[in-house]
């Protein structure tokens, strides 16, 4: 029993409770703390109680602690508050905020001493933000165009939860310059950090004077500092591998955010990794949006979150994703078919467990949010709808909204580290988050907390003038993760997938359409211009550039084996014996050298392992694709549809006039940026984007793709077209067309979309 807990029970008046309170009857639990830390420490707590609404010396505040002590475990409940009320029925403020105080010094230092042992000292990052969205936190360009203060390093708290004493590891060994994303090696000996120094002319993303953020590597222990990256091209979320590699998100694939401002050249940054010293840098992902985070799970897969917006929402589907250290097996876990959780950031493996830890943050602001854990097991997706169900998600901090989905949090998490499933170290701001659309432009600043899951939050260090991020527990390093890898075969710059049975779908497909074909697509990453629409690529919101890679076929029992190029971003769908899409990706999948995967159907529930049977596409050598009509590697209307329209369809609909004509115009004529035709035929057609006039916004559905959803299939069979002599070739090249989105260029490059509005042929990407 505490000396707490034996005063308690010897209380028999208010005045001898409050006298106890106030130390006069026992030491007290902050002894040896300095007065102005636990002053630090008091003034903490009743921030902590204004956020939620209350003030320390409230009985809501008090019983609100006695339930988190008896949550945690920590601290043994007094007879008197076992009974919610005894003891403070004759207590006034001052006696209640005593008791309060008492209580709470009692909780922290015994939640500190089982999770934060007072000999490990913590490791973080100082920093300023520019602030609008996630997508410029990591582009220095975007520092020097804010004109954002530097300053900040790499500090080490050297007792945390008994003093504010910090070291500075960087000592202005680094020049005027921003830092960001702070890391540890898998063996604890070294720290991994990106800092930018500051442009000396006025910032110009084209200009070679731009500055990027570079990898550094700190030895902890010899204080030895390292630069592994240079150049202007962004470098940061270092994520050291067990094999000794190291992982990173950088520009350096190339190509832009397909929603920028004319203001924000936001450049695509994708996963890719290094040699320990910074050589050998190879692309993991060829993604063609932007990826974020990453960290090694428990079985040494690296999870990391990517920017998944082909065909829908730019504001959306920021989930988990993972893949092996060397970039092969990459898949979806969590959040890429949900707008309930707007993005998911900073994920974290827990010590011992399966569970992941991350941070529901916004699209339209800068990183931050509500802390939620993720366990993988649980991860659906709904049979309806084809979204991620929610029931794999606990919310630790249920009072921080899912920042813009549910509203915008007045305060925020960033950067969790996890102890244990219980207990974590994380930055955390009382002040609303910081972004374009949640109405707080300034850099609200983060301090450095413990928290657990009893709801206990307990303040470690804060500077008041810059925020204090990232922290991580130094001292002896956890069990070291095991290396994942895949097999990989001698098949140059090729990979090659397998799927089990097209037909094995979270949705059922239709009945009534035998699949025989999937077509293979290549997404284009976006170049050049990188403001949205400039050039347009169709009627589609800032859409993807594409090309038809060709098809393969699908064999009666449902199965398909085929090659396709590695390192490219792709995706698939699935073809009746018509030609038209019953069900298709609005997401990519790609393959490193040599890699194969195995797929059991087409959109399959998860988790789901294919019948153990021989597949007849296995019992022949890989498929290889077969191309498609002209026109479609890549898209161009004028040489894929026009042709077809002129052939059978401007005889009746050149705008003439006279009985038997139509006033819809098929000319293949120019008309601005499209021509006629394209433009007449908008009404309809149905197509994916991002806006209210996609087919669906989240998941897409068998039976609904855009030759099934365009009123144009219909009108084909009409009762004044069926006779018209559509060709099958011609027929199934309008589905291709509809299907892929309706495009009208294939390309991004003005002179080539000059080029392509004329009807001539451009080179294939």
């Amino acid at each position: 029993m505490t000396p707490f807990v034996q005063i308690f029970r010897r209380w028999r008046c208010p005045l001898l409770l409050v006298l106890g309170l106030l130390g006069l009857l026992a030491p007290g639990f902050a002894a040896g703390l300095s007065p102005e830390y636990r002053l630090a420490i008091e003034a903490d707590w009743a921030r902590q109680e204004k956020r939620l609404g209350r003030t320390v010396d409230s009985p809501d505040a008090l019983r609100a602690l006695v339930e988190r002590a008896r949550a945690s475990g920590a601290v043994v409940i007094p007879d008197q508050l076992a009974g919610q009320g005894n003891a403070l029925a004759g207590l006034d403020a001052a006696g209640r905020q005593a008791l309060y105080l008492r209580l709470r010094w009692e909780i922290r230092q015994q939640a500190l001493a089982r999770h934060l042992p007072a000999d490990r000292p913590v490791l973080f990052m100082k920093r300023n933000r520019f602030i609008c969205q996630m997508l410029h936190e990591y582009m220095a360009y975007f520092y020097d165009y804010g004109k954002v203060a530097g300053g900040g390093g790499v500090y080490r708290l050297e007792n945390p939860g008994q003093s504010f004493a910090v070291t500075d590891l960087i000592q202005s060994r680094l020049s005027q310059g921003n830092f960001t994303t702070l890391a540890l090696g898998v063996d604890g000996r070294k720290a991994y950090f990106a800092f930018a120094e500051r442009a000396p002319v006025k910032p110009d993303y084209r200009s070679p004077d731009r500055r990027g953020f570079n990898l550094y590597a700190l030895d902890l222990a010899a204080g030895q500092l390292q630069r592994l990256t240079a150049g202007c091209e962004d470098d940061f979320d270092p994520c050291p591998l067990p094999d000794g590699g190291i992982a990173f998100m950088s520009t350096r694939r190339g190509g832009f955010a397909r929603c920028n401002n004319a203001w924000e050249p936001t450049a695509s940054y994708t996963l890719h990794r290094m040699a320990a010293d910074g050589s050998d840098i190879r692309l993991l992902s060829p993604h063609e949006t932007a990826e974020w985070h990453p960290s090694v799970l428990n079985d040494g897969r690296i999870v990391y979150v990517r920017w998944d917006y082909v065909d829908r929402s730019a504001a959306n589907f920021h989930g988990l994703w993972t893949c092996n250290p060397d970039g092969t097996g990459a898949a979806s876990l969590f959040g890429n078919y949900t707008m309930r959780v707007n993005a998911c950031y900073q994920p974290r493996a827990i010590p011992g467990s399966s569970k992941i830890l991350f941070v529901a943050g916004a699209h339209h602001a800068d990183v931050g949010g509500s802390l939620v854990l993720l366990d993988p097991t649980r991860a659906a997706l709904d049979a309806a709808s084809g979204e991620d169900r929610l029931e794999s998600l606990e919310r630790l901090t249920p009072e921080v909204c899912f920042a813009e989905a549910d509203g915008w949090p007045k305060s925020y998490f960033h950067s969790p580290h996890p102890l244990s499933e219980q207990a974590l170290l994380v930055a955390f701001s009382f002040d609303s988050l910081p972004g374009m659309s949640s109405g707080e432009g300034r850099d609200t600043r983060t301090g450095l907390y413990y928290f657990d899951r009893a709801g206990n939050l307990e303040l470690l260090y804060r500077d008041p003038e810059i925020s204090s991020m990232y922290p991580l527990l130094l001292g002896p390093p956890a069990p070291r993760p095991q290396v994942a890898s895949a097999a990989a075969d001698d098949l140059g710059e090729e990979g090659e997938f397998i799927l089990a049975d097209v037909r094995h779908s979270l949705m059922p497909f239709p009945a009534d359409r035998r699949v025989t074909s999937l077509r293979v697509f290549q997404l284009l990453g976006k170049t050049g211009n990188h403001t949205a629409n400039e050039p347009r690529i169709g009627h589609a919101n800032a859409e993807n550039a594409r090309l038809l890679l060709g098809s393969v076929p699908v064999e009666s029992d449902g199965s398909a084996y085929f090659r396709v190029p590695a390192r490219q971003p792709l995706y698939f769908q699935a073809v009746d014996d018509q030609g038209r899409a019953v069900q298709g990706m609005r997401s990519a999948a790609y393959v490193q050298p040599g890699e194969r995967r195995a797929c059991v159907g087409c959109h399959e529930p998860t988790g789901a392992a294919a019948a153990p049977r021989p597949l007849l596409a296995t019992r022949r050598p890989a498929s290889r694709l077969q191309a498609g009509p002209p026109g479609s590697r890549p898209f161009s209307y004028a040489r894929l549809v026009q042709p077809v329209l002129d052939r059978d369809c401007v005889r009746c609909h050149d705008g003439s006039p006279g009985p038997g004509r139509s006033p819809l115009l098929l000319t293949g004529r120019p008309a601005g940026h499209f021509s006629e035709s394209y433009k007449s035929l908008k009404k309809h057609v149905r197509w994916y984007e991002w806006g209210d006039a996609s087919i669906s916004q989240v998941a897409t559905h068998p039976g609904r793709l855009g030759a099934d959803a365009s009123p144009l299939t219909r009108i084909l069979d009409d009762a004044n077209h069926r006779d018209i002599g559509l060709s099958d070739a011609a027929r199934r090249t309008l589905y291709l067309w509809l299907d892929a989105n309706v495009p009208f260029y294939g390309t991004y490059d003005p002179d080539q979309q000059v080029a392509q509005l004329k009807g001539e042929t451009i080179p294939s990407p």
